[in-house]
């Protein structure tokens, strides 16, 4: 069995990735607070500071590259500091550190998963995601890139922190939440194939504006919560459309919005 490390395999994306892998691969992962699976090589180690890459990447033949830092999304909103500064440690310097040792081990095939409609960053979390990528196109390593679009859990974690004000803003945009696992099956399919370069942009079911998503959400979560629509600078409404999906063949997942409310309490 071929062995498949994973960084970030302890975020929500994953979660739902490692138990999809371990029936076909062995199963490792680099993580700052290792898990406990029985059925996963866990390594202590941080892409920030180096630590335990080496060792990580040691007999490999794919990496997926998930981790990410974004405060913002640790959070669950933006605060003033998000519009000029992310910070670099995992995105790029991370990224450089793991190139350069999985290069030395002999990995066949970097996975790096990455954000729909980041081609023209307007705040500095996307210029890193963006970094990263150019790192893995230009890296020695043949890679795969697989953009998705929001993930339901940060919304949800954004909409719950949004509803403790006296009056939510409603922006008018479009969103297209898409489920991880649905994503996680897509990546898991992507290892037994060669790389590929930009694999098809992974989107959700359904594209909603998010007053639609704010109201099934507040259905679902049963928070009686006052709204208001806001008008949004054009650059912004530009940039928000960006992260929707238009290229006909991208792939979509099948867990709607209100489907995954269902199923999954509040972030």
């Amino acid at each position: 069995m071929d062995t498949v490390l994973v960084t970030g395999g302890t975020g929500h994306l994953g979660r739902d990735l490692l138990p999809r892998l371990k029936d076909s691969y062995r199963v490792r992962v680099l993580a700052r607070s290792p898990g406990s699976d029985p059925d996963v090589e866990w390594i202590r180690g941080d892409l920030a500071t180096g630590e335990g890459i080496a060792e990580a990447v040691a007999g490999c033949q794919t990496v997926i590259h998930a981790a990410t830092l974004s405060p913002a999304a640790r959070r669950g909103y933006f605060v003033p500091k998000d519009l000029w500064s992310s910070p670099a440690e995992v995105e790029r310097d991370g990224t450089a550190r793991l190139l350069e040792q999985a290069a030395a081990a002999g990995v066949d095939h970097m996975i790096y998963v990455s954000i729909v409609g980041i081609d023209k960053p307007r705040v500095p979390y996307l210029r890193r995601k963006l970094e990263a990528e150019y790192l893995v196109r230009q890296g020695p390593i043949p890679w795969s890139i697989a953009r998705a679009t929001q993930f339901h859990w940060l919304l949800d974690r954004m909409l719950n922190k949004m509803a403790r004000l006296p009056m939510v803003p409603l922006p008018d945009v479009k969103v297209e939440p898409v489920d991880t696992a649905d994503f996680a099956d897509y990546l898991a399919e992507s290892i037994g194939n060669a790389p590929l370069g930009r694999l098809a942009d992974f989107g959700g079911p359904e594209v909603l504006s998010f007053s639609e998503a704010f109201d099934r959400w507040r259905q679902v979560r049963q928070r009686p919560v006052r709204t208001m629509r806001i008008p949004l600078p054009s650059a912004v409404s530009d940039a928000a459309a960006a992260m929707s999906i238009s290229d006909s063949d991208s792939r979509r997942g099948t867990v709607t919005w209100v489907d995954w409310l269902g199923t999954h309490t509040a972030e």
